[in-house]
């Protein structure tokens, strides 16, 4: 009797020592693979963002545009009005809490709905959007933001471009918004933070993902425009690196 509890405690011992390995193979295995992965994703993102593309130069080049970094996120800044287009009409001030018609420069990003509504600071972040995001699992928004001038603390580019470029981006812009009977379609927040209170949020077509994220949106509106772009990015600095920054 003792001999068959010993057996069957050595068959017991080998058998979850084999599983036990099994286990930390197949961790290891996945480990190896995620982390080549991640080294991959930002050797490419580095490489990819150091070629650049477009560029031309133009003649007449009387619009004067700005690229905005703010952390890890880059907008565009154009003049609220000009003969060219009015935002507002997009992007009414009424939508705003200060309801400021003095502004005359509006910042414009894309980015994931989620991300914006539930992550007024990076504290709030929780595992939920974290793993969501970068994933393209969620809708899209654009963050429009009204300004008297340029903010001085925070990096810019500024830029020339012809009335076609900026043609170019204020339809790369409307192409990207939701319309309903031919109206923006406003985001009310629910978390208290989010918005700032010269600013607001509006539906958006596309979805945030690791291979298309507001950086790219920025980017890829610059090669609409013809203007100097990396060949791909995700990230703030490869457009800022295009631009000496």
């Amino acid at each position: 009797m003792q001999q068959k509890k010993r057996k069957l405690h050595w068959y017991q011992t080998r058998r979850v020592r084999r599983t036990t390995k099994r286990i930390l193979k197949w961790t290891g295995y996945t480990l190896t693979l995620t982390g080549s992965a991640i080294l991959l994703y930002l050797l490419l993102t580095f490489l990819l963002s150091r070629i650049p593309v477009n560029g031309h130069s133009q003649r007449k080049a009387d619009v004067h545009i700005y690229l905005m970094k703010s952390g890890v996120h880059t907008d565009f800044i154009f003049p609220v009005s000009n003969d060219i287009h009015d935002w507002r009409t997009e992007f009414p001030i009424a939508n705003t809490d200060f309801k400021d018609s003095s502004s005359l420069l509006i910042s414009i990003g894309w980015g994931d709905k989620a991300f914006y509504m539930n992550t007024p600071t990076w504290s709030d972040l929780t595992l939920k959007t974290a793993v969501t995001t970068p994933f393209g699992l969620g809708p899209s928004a654009i963050h429009a933001t009204y300004y008297r001038q340029l903010l001085d603390d925070r990096p810019t580019i500024g830029l020339k471009i012809s009335s076609k470029q900026y043609k170019k981006l204020v339809k790369y812009v409307q192409q990207t918004l939701v319309y309903h009977k031919q109206k923006t379609i406003f985001i009310q927040p629910k978390i208290k933070g989010v918005v700032t209170g010269n600013d607001a949020y509006y539906q958006a077509k596309g979805r945030y993902n690791l291979f298309f994220t507001c950086n790219s949106w920025i980017n890829a509106g610059l090669k609409v425009a013809d203007l100097k772009a990396c060949l791909w990015t995700a990230f703030a600095s490869g457009i800022f690196y295009q631009y000496g920054k």
